[in-house]
């Protein structure tokens, strides 16, 4: 496989998640990976308004041994001319590190994040596709609030990342999983700490209102340690917690 080693400067917003670029600052990373990547491409929506979603991808060099689907696009990727473009669809890059942000109520601990002017933090890496109306290669943008509104799941849902209304959301949708969790033979120490995990699920946007908007700093409370794990409890006589 023909690999290049290239290092590129890329812009970064003045804060994650936003639109405005930093005028004063820049990130670097170096990309390591095929110098030609193709790429299979699907259209999960329609024929009047087609989504198109990288379906496989391979080093141009390395041949397949099958062919791509009837209703595929195939396109060719030059990593030396569009270097972002290989890193959002292909790699090629060190990960990001993992850093303690003060953030939140005093009593609850503080998140730990990826750096946020990593490449795959600062962009939305479904924004470098290829764009086929232009029969050219998106540019990509940051992962701005946008991204609420344009972020696809596999069926073609679109999906919601931030916000209150999630938080509240997935906070129900915990407490809802979490109703018959407990054996009716659990000791009363099982209750608990379901009854503390439950109700800080409960207390959670009054708590850590304090963040504003930024809701991804928020730090979610874990689940006890389930008591009938590999005990042979049969799950059927699992009961709601005493609240």
């Amino acid at each position: 496989m023909a690999n290049i080693t290239k290092t590129i400067i890329y812009p970064i917003p003045v804060k994650w998640y936003t639109d405005d670029q930093d005028t004063n600052a820049s990130g670097i990373c170096t990309y390591n990976g095929p110098d030609r990547i193709t790429i299979w491409y699907r259209n999960i929506g329609t024929e009047e308004n087609p989504k198109w979603v990288e379906e496989h991808s391979f080093p141009s060099d390395e041949p397949e041994d099958r062919d791509p689907p009837i209703d595929a696009r195939v396109v060719e990727l030059d990593a030396r001319t569009h270097t972002m473009n290989a890193i959002a669809l292909w790699g090629g890059i060190d990960g990001p590190m993992m850093i303690e942000t003060p953030a939140g109520p005093d009593d609850e601990p503080n998140p730990v994040l990826a750096d946020w002017h990593h490449f795959h933090e600062v962009f939305d890496m479904c924004s470098f596709h290829y764009n086929f109306e232009t029969e050219s290669w998106n540019t990509g943008r940051f992962s701005g609030p946008h991204t609420e509104e344009d972020e696809w799941s596999e069926d073609g849902e679109v999906q919601k990342t931030f916000g209150w209304d999630v938080v509240r959301s997935a906070r129900n949708r915990l407490l809802e999983a979490s109703d018959n969790k407990i054996p009716v033979d659990a000791p009363a120490t099982a209750f608990t700490e379901w009854r503390a995990y439950r109700q800080k699920l409960r207390d959670l946007p009054e708590k850590w209102a304090s963040v504003g908007n930024d809701t991804y700093l928020i730090v979610w409370p874990t689940e006890p340690g389930d008591p009938g794990d590999d005990d042979g409890v049969d799950r059927s006589d699992y009961i709601a917690p005493q609240e």
